[in-house]
């Protein structure tokens, strides 16, 4: 007779956490630390990029002379989530109950990105977690150029969002980082190349995660993590690590999570009510006189008119 698998994980609060994702089965870390294979019920299976990701807390079922089977999915405190490359209007979780995301982006080879860290922000606020913004490989840039990457950082910093300098060669910034993550579960997203793999390799202290090259035709990264895995940190904590992306698309996104994530960009403090923020003259529109007196970077301004551009009509 099949029977529910009860047990209780303190750090995550919850029953079986699931650890990684195969088709019709995943892997579930046991509050003792033991991983089991298990399958997925027909109904999960059918649904299961949405319905199942790392990070859940599954309810197992017990089976004689068969893997235990993941019966039940219980509700999530927080996702991160994309729309499905194959199907937009479908979200794709891509991991569940994290407290922290780790933006991650280097600082050269390929170079830091506003675009990609300004899309993720909205991301991490949509699905309820912290960002971090951590930027890798620092030690392939001179004085000069790090001393204007501390200065477009600063504006993320002055908007409240923890940020962190980083190199897995000399090890820079990485005991810091790993202490920020102690009792937390946390997950990683950015592009292919930015180094997610050797981050990991370092908070763990050891050789978990396949190391790619970036490409040298494009100056693009290699896909070296294909799913999605959560893995215990020494210390204590938990990092899910997900396969990199070259375009983040956004899920729920909309006029009011747009203004929660930029409020730096007064869209409410023009002259005018219909102001659309793009070719009025700067005495008439607030984040024209922001963007001149240099309160908004430029970047972020651009990364502001795609996203609103996604939504479809202008900010009133």
């Amino acid at each position: 007779m099949a029977t529910d698998l009860e047990v209780d994980l303190p750090l995550l609060s919850s029953p079986p956490i699931v650890v990684s994702l195969e088709r019709g089965a995943c892997e579930v870390r046991l509050p003792d630390g033991q991983l089991v294979a298990c399958a997925l019920s027909n109904d999960l299976a059918q649904v299961q990029r949405t319905a199942v990701a790392p990070g859940d807390a599954v309810v197992l079922q017990q089976r004689e002379d068969a893997p235990p089977l993941v019966i039940e999915v219980l509700p999530r405190r927080s996702t991160l989530s994309r729309p499905d490359p194959m199907d937009p209007r479908l979200q794709r979780v891509l991991a569940a109950n994290i407290d922290l995301v780790l933006i991650v982006s280097s600082a050269k080879s390929p170079a830091f990105k506003p675009g990609l860290v300004d899309r993720a922000l909205v991301a991490v606020q949509a699905g309820d977690s912290q960002p971090v913004i951590v930027v890798t490989k620092v030690d392939l840039l001179d004085p000069r150029k790090r001393a204007a990457l501390e200065a477009e950082l600063l504006h993320y910093r002055e908007l409240g969002v923890e940020v962190h300098l980083v190199s897995t060669v000399d090890g820079e910034g990485i005991e810091a980082l790993r202490q920020s993550l102690v009792g937390k579960v946390s997950t990683v997203v950015g592009h292919s190349g930015v180094g997610k793999s050797s981050l990991l390799n370092a908070l763990k202290g050891s050789e978990t995660a396949a190391v790619g090259r970036v490409r040298q035709g494009d100056g693009k990264g290699r896909h070296t993590t294909t799913r999605a895995e959560l893995h215990e940190l020494p210390g204590g904590g938990f990092l899910i690590d997900t396969p990199g992306v070259r375009a983040f698309g956004l899920w729920g996104l909309d006029l009011d999570l747009l203004r929660e994530v930029f409020p730096d960009l007064p869209t409410t403090d023009c002259r005018y009510d219909d102001c659309k923020h793009q070719g009025e003259p700067e005495v008439d529109c607030a984040i024209k006189r922001g963007l001149s007196e240099g309160r908004i970077p430029a970047a972020r301004y651009r990364t502001w008119l795609r996203l609103l551009a996604e939504i479809g009509p202008p900010v009133r």
